[in-house]
C-alpha cells in the first residue's frame, strides 16, 4: 500500500496474538516509520485477548510505501498487578480488519 499524504488506513497484523490473564501490551510504531511522518493512535491489548490486531495508520507529509510482512510496529508488554478482569469484548477473536461495531 502507498501511504499518500496525510491518509488514513486500517490494517490487520499477519500474526494472531494470544494475550495471558495477567499481560496486556502497547503496540508501539517503529522508529524507522516514525521518522518517515507515519504514525498510529495509542493501541492497547488487553489482557486476555486473543484473535488479530486492527490498526489505524496516518500517513504523513509525503508518500510512504508499506509492504506485507514488513515489520512497521512492535508490542511493549506489561503485567497486570491484582486481579485481572481478562478481556472479553466484541472483538474477541477477530480475523483480518475489523470496522467499529
Amino acid at each position: 500500500i502507498v501511504m499518500q499524504p496525510y491518509m488514513k488506513v486500517l490494517v490487520s497484523t499477519l500474526e494472531s496474538i494470544e494475550m495471558p490473564e495477567d499481560i496486556a501490551g502497547f503496540i508501539e510504531l517503529r522508529s524507522t516509520f516514525a521518522r518517515l511522518g507515519l504514525s498510529i493512535p495509542p493501541t492497547i491489548i488487553d489482557a486476555g485477548f486473543r484473535g488479530q490486531i486492527t490498526l489505524e495508520i496516518h500517513g504523513g507529509a509525503f508518500p510512504v510505501i508499506l509492504r506485507k510482512g514488513v515489520r512497521f510496529a512492535h508490542v511493549v508488554f506489561m503485567r497486570v498487578e491484582g486481579k485481572p478482569k481478562p478481556y472479553s469484548g466484541k472483538y474477541q477473536g477477530q480475523r483480518g480488519v475489523t470496522l467499529p461495531r
